[in-house]
């Protein structure tokens, strides 16, 4: 199954998603109370990583294949625009990442301890880190291939996500306006599925919003997911997200055609461990 998110390019101010989260089908009957407040258990960790696996800004040498891989697992058609926009910003500050599969292991890991299943100390000499999510590899190593990606866009919000009760977000900002990160796309080949990567992406974009200055004062991120989609919403929850009220006709080409916004409200200790990750 395909872990995907998709933001929809009919509505480019809205960008919902789809399907984070094994394949874009229809769940069984609903066995959760999703009206139900949910608790919010911080940024998951994860599985170990794969040695294979990096995380980086998506580059225009690597947009083709981001842009292949979400024509494959979303059936909406994306418009150039949006990929215009994952390459125009490429340095670590960027919120469109993608994961790269090594055919060798990296020669070292980025996030020591805990959150990679990795007891033994750090180096006293780490090679240098990229905020992206992995030690950046030798030049004599090629290139990963492109497994999938994340790509988020800031908004200035006048309240809460989780408040939204229409398929359409405000195009002007005022005065008070609250910062928050919009997950427009998160998709994931199926056979590095069950990995902790999908994980990481989002852990990624966290680890960003908490550590660069130009997005301090980020108050949540969030992203809509098809209701029917148990699974994927079920995926949020286990990683600190909270489900929402469903957004009456948000998909124009699905049945049912809601919406359900599932945020995570960032906090002190998801600052402290972005903070941890980085040392």
């Amino acid at each position: 199954m395909e872990l995907a998110n998709s933001s929809h390019p009919q509505r480019p101010t809205t960008a919902p998603s789809a399907d984070v989260q094994p394949g874009f089908r229809k769940g069984k009957e609903s066995l959760h109370d999703w009206s139900a407040p949910h608790k919010n258990f911080g940024v998951a960790q994860g599985p170990p990583l794969p040695p294979n696996l990096s995380i980086d800004p998506i580059t225009p040498s690597t947009v083709p294949s981001f842009r292949r891989i979400i024509s494959l697992l979303l059936p909406i058609r994306y418009p150039d625009k949006f990929f215009a926009e994952s390459v125009a910003n490429t340095t670590p500050t960027s919120l469109a990442q993608v994961a790269l599969w090594h055919e060798r292991p990296r020669p070292a890991k980025r996030k020591w301890g805990e959150n990679l299943g990795d007891s033994s100390p750090a180096p006293e000499n780490p090679a240098p880190e990229s905020s992206s999510g992995t030690t950046p590899l030798p030049a004599e190593m090629p290139p990963g291939a492109v497994i999938g990606g994340i790509q988020c866009r800031l908004e200035q919000l006048p309240s809460h996500p989780s408040s939204h009760t229409f398929p359409k977000h405000p195009t002007t900002t005022t005065p008070g306006d609250r910062n928050y990160c919009y997950i427009q796309t998160l998709a994931l080949l199926s056979p590095y599925r069950a990995k902790g990567i999908a994980t990481a992406l989002v852990n990624a974009i966290i680890t960003t919003l908490c550590t660069q200055k130009e997005y301090e004062g980020t108050a949540s991120i969030y992203a809509h997911v098809w209701e029917a989609n148990e699974e994927a919403l079920e995926w949020y929850v286990k990683r600190g997200f909270q489900v929402g009220d469903v957004v009456q006709g948000y998909y124009r080409r699905l049945k049912p055609a809601g919406a359900r916004i599932v945020w995570k409200d960032l906090e002190v200790a998801d600052y402290l461990r972005a903070q941890s990750w980085r040392e």
